[in-house]
């Protein structure tokens, strides 16, 4: 801010109205520029000194010091707006953050399960059909009766036993014979 326009804002600074977007360069210049804040401080005198007394009120005893805490106040409602826009600014963001956080949390949960589901429909539909289609147990049937009956039907009767028996023994005799062949041939070298 320009002497000439800190200057110009002097009056409206003591009939506090001062624009809002130029308290906070007004203060800081009064401030800074000790030219402007001597005759800021000798307007305010006879100013407020003329007020008080036309209105019967006790005059200042120093008002330097009013001064002083005028331009405080006046720097701190600053403050305090700025602080209060920063915060709901903040605040709103903030929101928009989470919500976008939520939303995409519950996009990716959606596309897990609809992968989940995807997977385990085609899996019982593909991959265990074969293995175990003959030993699927429908939901209404007693699951442990069934278990019994899966593994009464899988024990070997004796003759089974014996019927394996003779063929083990045969395979056995046929990879000694053969054994024995190999044993036998001449090997050459060239």
């Amino acid at each position: 801010m320009t002497h000439l326009e800190a200057q110009s804002y002097i009056m409206p600074f003591i009939e506090q109205k001062v624009p809002k977007n130029k308290q906070e360069d007004f203060v800081l210049h009064m401030r800074t520029c000790e030219k402007c804040h001597e005759e800021l401080e000798i307007y305010y005198t006879l100013l407020v000194g003329m007020k008080q007394l036309d209105n019967n009120e006790i005059l200042s005893s120093d008002f330097g010091k009013d001064l002083d805490s005028d331009l405080k106040a006046l720097l701190s409602g600053v403050r305090h707006r700025k602080g209060f826009k920063m915060s709901a600014f903040s605040i709103i963001i903030s929101a928009f953050i989470l919500v976008y956080i939520l939303l995409y949390a519950g996009f990716l949960s959606g596309i897990y399960d609809y992968e989940q589901n995807t997977k385990a429909s085609e899996q019982s539909e593909y991959f265990f059909y074969d293995t175990f289609h003959e030993r699927e147990v429908p939901e209404e049937l007693d699951r442990i009766k069934i278990s019994e009956q899966i593994v009464n039907d899988s024990t070997y009767t004796t003759y089974d036993r014996i019927s394996g028996y003779n063929k083990m023994k045969s395979d056995y005799d046929s990879v000694i014979s053969l054994g024995e062949e190999l044993a036998n041939v001449e090997t050459t070298t060239d």
